[in-house]
């Protein structure tokens, strides 16, 4: 999940494009189904704003501990400081990260705020998710 774009392939697997999130069925039948007719294998796709992609980005690419404010204004063509000048400055402010030459990098305080809540979207949305998808190949939605 630390790459800007990825696709996925096979039962369960996920894409990631510049403005979508797609999961394929866990059905292997079903899988098997679509691909045989020739349609995609997609169970849920969830399509971003550009203000739900950022945050997304930000999120999986904060796992490693730090951001490039000059990766993040390459891939979106808008500066991180325009888009959460206010909130890297609280981070900074707050003791979470430390900023220098344009790189965020969190402090031992930041990792274990970031992991803490990231475990906690993981079992709260991650995991309901997974769950559904396992008992219905094609849901009509998800609410989360």
């Amino acid at each position: 999940m630390t790459r800007n774009h990825f696709l996925g392939f096979g039962c369960s697997a996920t894409t990631l494009l510049k403005d979508q999130f797609k999961i394929n069925t866990f059905s292997t039948e079903e899988y098997c189904k679509r691909i045989d007719e020739g349609n995609l294998p997609t169970s849920l796709t969830i399509r971003f704003s550009l203000h739900q992609r950022m945050v997304y980005y930000l999120f999986w690419t904060a796992y490693s501990t730090r951001v490039d404010a000059a990766a993040f204004e390459r891939f979106f063509g808008v500066p991180l400081k325009k888009a959460y000048g206010w909130e890297m400055t609280m981070a900074k402010v707050l003791g979470f990260v430390t900023e220098e030459h344009g790189i965020y990098q969190m402090t031992l305080k930041g990792a274990f705020y970031y992991h803490y809540y990231e475990n906690f979207y993981t079992l709260a949305y991650i995991d309901k998710m997974w769950g559904i998808l396992r008992r219905e190949a094609f849901p009509e939605k998800i609410v989360l």
